[in-house]
Order: structure tokens, then sequence, then C-alpha cells
């Protein structure tokens, strides 16, 4: 018998009924607060690698001011899809989610393809961002001991392809758990999280000296385009 957690019943009786309303019964346990469920989606977000990790581009096409105005931009834009799915999701909160919802909105003649290439995207998209992320932390570990030993040291493509194999597994072990204990994790990553981000934006600013700031004028208004020899600034604006 799995416990409840106070306040959680009328919130699933609540879930149950409109599962059955949709002809479906639940049959997976809800073990995820709104609290975890945030945890889970800033993690995926990951603000601060995620920044990070579009430098080597955003800065010579565009600098600063594409990145900033851009990310503004974007946003409003990804905020109107993160409501639309919020909606979904709260009218038809089945595990299938995406190609369940494509199956009900789409025309009967082309609900099967669409739900099956909507289903089978989602499954490639997660195997590939799993790949991506750990790639990607892997480059990082590699270039904080180069940095480290100042430069001294020289990683390999294998070693860092031995990095991205153990982080892998690692992720599969981790996955492997239970739902009740990858929910609890969550909170750590919500903290790991926000500590992350109030590093970058507070104590980086405050440890680095004044000769190395640049002005604010500079970080909301400077726009450069070196690299794109030949392309239009607003084309290097979106890239």
């Amino acid at each position: 018998m799995i416990s409840e957690r106070p306040g959680s019943h009328s919130e699933h009786t609540t879930d149950e009924a409109i599962l059955a309303r949709l002809g479906y019964k639940q049959e997976l346990h809800r073990e995820f607060t709104p609290l975890e469920v945030f945890g889970v989606a800033f993690s995926i977000v990951g603000l601060v690698p995620s920044i990070a990790s579009v430098f080597f581009n955003a800065v010579p096409n565009g600098g600063p001011l594409s990145m900033v105005w851009g990310w503004a931009v974007a946003s409003a834009f990804i905020m109107c899809i993160g409501l639309a799915m919020a909606e979904l999701a709260s009218a038809a909160p089945t595990s299938g989610g995406l190609y369940y919802w494509t199956y009900s909105l789409a025309s009967p003649r082309y609900r099967n393809l669409l739900s099956w290439i909507v289903g089978y995207a989602n499954t490639v998209t997660s195997i590939a961002a799993l790949a991506s992320v750990d790639w990607a932390c892997a480059i990082q570990i590699t270039a904080a001991v180069s940095i480290a030993s100042n430069q001294v040291y020289v990683t390999t493509n294998g070693q860092i392809y031995g990095i991205f194999a153990a982080l892998v597994l690692s992720h599969a072990a981790l996955v492997s758990l239970g739902t009740r204990v990858l929910a609890r994790l969550q909170r750590l990553y919500i903290l790991l999280n926000v500590c992350l981000c109030f590093v970058i934006i507070i104590a980086l600013p405050i440890a680095t000296p004044s000769e190395y700031r640049n002005s604010a004028s500079y970080a909301f208004g400077d726009f450069t385009n070196c690299m794109l020899e030949g392309w239009p600034s607003g084309f290097a604006f979106i890239l």
C-alpha cells in the first residue's frame, strides 16, 4: 500500500474522474508533488548549462544584444507553447501525453499516422537529448580539468567518450530507481539549480575584478557580427 501525502487524495480523485470521462482507469501511482514536477521541468531546462553551451556561437554571432533580447523574444513565444500544452495536460492528464492529444484533436483520417509520428518523434528527441546533455557534460568536465591544470592536461577523444559512457550508465541506473525515489530527488535538483543560478548571478559578478566587468550599455546594447561575413545582421540576431 502506497501512503497518500496530505492534500493529495482530492487531487488524485479529480484526476481519476477526468480520466474516467476519457474512458481510462488510472493504473500508475502519482508520486510527484507540484513542486517536484516543477523540479523535473527546471532540470530539463538546465538554465545555466543551457546558456553557457551557446556562448560559443552566440558571442561572435550577435553578441550580448542578441543573447539578452533574443532570449526575451523567444521566451514570449515559448511561453505561449507552454500555456497551450498546460491546458491540454489539465484537460487530458494521460500518461500518453503528446500522442494522445494528437489523436484526440487531429482529423480522424490522419490521427493514427500523426499520433505515430508524434510519439516516435518524442521518443527520438528524448534519446538524442540525453546523448547531447551527457556529451556536453563530459566536455565540461574535461574542460574544468584542463583549466585546473593550467591547460597542461590535454584530453583525448577516447577519454571524453569514456566519461560520456559513464554518465549515460549512471543515468540509466538512476532512472531505474522507484518513482518515489526519483520524485524526492527533484527537491535536491531544485536546490542545486537555484544555488547555481545565484552563484552565476550574484557571486560571479562580485568576484570579478572591476577592470574585467562590462558596462550595462554593453550587456544590453552591444551587437557583434564578426563571424558571419556576408550575412545580414538580422540573420545573425536570429542565430
